[in-house]
């Protein structure tokens, strides 16, 4: 470490960096002249360069020049806000934290930019994901009938494009990609970085038979990803694990799910890696009532809801903020960015949005993302400090 950086992580963030969301992007200053709404029931819209282009393709952003000293700092103090937040210590010690900072400052600035073109997002959005860089992550996807036949096939395309982006978006900082695992399919995959590997991996996969999200969750996640390597002191990152269901448990006991996650817990916490070594985020896909009421549950589950985050469908959570007073503009792309990191910073959090009332117009910011539609990138120096100060 070097002797100009005070504390353990470095000191506090450099000036012009407040991090949150721009006040343009804040509830209440959405521009008047902003895109309407998608179509209901819509698949996710592509990058730029016209519907259904993949994400990940290479997009039109400007090539960046390696991060400035401001930069780093801000790169430094961002994933330390998350360190701190999920009590990451043990998995990131200062060393460890060094090098992927080193390693962010030759490429960040480009691929921040990168995301902002292809994700249509704000600066600040793009920098968040940058936080996914200290998690290994696993998408645990529901693999039902339903999601092929129900909707006239919509559920089954919003995944594989849920799937996309995460696997876009979790790869830009990290070469590793994410790895898929299926509900009810033996069908597998690891190093999963782009749309092409997404559709190589999904055109395997036939999607039928029942609902059994906690049995499949335990035995084909939890267990050999995440409490056996970490029993065996062998896991080299804490693990997010997202989970996209279109319905409640079925062919199971309907406390398997929360079962499954309070024993996962309690097992990692009695390792070297302490509770922080997995987190839990939860989205829907669809229309059905009772798989909304079920993850409501979840939420509400005096055991384990504080342990995760859940996200309605993107239609209701569109449908809801467009209602808050002032009412909020949600795009399926910041959607989905919540998706992925609502379980890793509270300020993503739908239960703390919701219990926030998204803001009554007082004046104070409010918790959350920039929920407007971006209108290219923000002018100034990027956003994204973390909450926290010192470790």
């Amino acid at each position: 470490m070097s002797a100009n950086r005070p504390g353990v992580y470095g000191g506090a963030p450099p000036t012009g960096y407040a991090g949150g969301p721009p006040a343009a992007l804040q509830p209440g200053n959405n521009p008047s002249n902003g895109p309407s709404y998608p179509p209901q029931n819509a698949p996710y819209p592509g990058g730029p360069g016209g519907p259904g282009a993949p994400y990940g393709a290479p997009g039109g952003a400007p090539p960046a020049a390696r991060a400035s000293d401001q930069q780093i700092a801000a790169y430094r103090q961002l994933l330390i806000g998350t360190i701190q937040e999920k009590r990451l210590q043990s998995f990131w010690p200062p060393e460890r934290l060094d090098r992927l900072v080193q390693a962010l400052a030759n490429e960040a600035p480009g691929k921040v930019n990168k995301l902002m073109h292809e994700l249509r997002v704000p600066q600040e959005v793009a920098m968040d994901i940058m936080k996914l860089s200290l998690f290994d992550v696993i998408l645990y996807v529901d693999d039902s009938g339903s999601i092929e036949f129900e909707e006239r096939g919509v559920r089954k395309e919003q995944l594989v494009q849920i799937i996309e982006i995460v696997a876009a978006a979790a790869s830009t900082f990290d070469d590793d990609g994410i790895s898929v695992r299926f509900m009810n399919n033996v069908e597998q995959g690891d190093g999963i970085r782009n749309a092409e590997d997404v559709g190589r991996l999904v055109s395997r996969v036939r999607f039928q038979g029942l609902t059994p999200l906690g049995t499949s969750l335990r035995n084909k996640v939890l267990d050999p990803m995440v409490v056996g390597p970490a029993r065996a002191g062998r896991l080299q990152k804490p693990v997010l694990v997202i989970t996209i269901t279109d319905g409640q448990p079925a062919g199971e006991p309907l406390d398997s799910v929360s079962s499954s996650i309070g024993y996962a817990v309690s097992e990692v916490s009695r390792t070297q890696y302490g509770q922080g070594a997995v987190s839990f985020q939860f989205s829907q896909v669809g229309n059905d009532t009772k798989a909304r009421d079920f993850l409501a549950s979840l939420d509400e589950d005096p055991r384990i809801g504080s342990l995760i985050d859940c996200t309605s469908n993107f239609e209701v959570e569109q449908d809801e903020m467009s209602r808050a007073v002032p009412p909020v503009y949600l795009t399926r792309e910041l959607w989905c960015a919540k998706l992925m990191l609502g379980a890793i910073d509270s300020s993503y959090d739908t239960k703390d949005e919701k219990a926030a009332g998204r803001a009554s117009g007082s004046g104070a910011p409010p918790s959350g993302p920039p929920s407007g539609p971006p209108s290219g990138p923000p002018s100034g120096p990027p956003g994204g400090a973390p909450r926290g100060g010192q470790l």
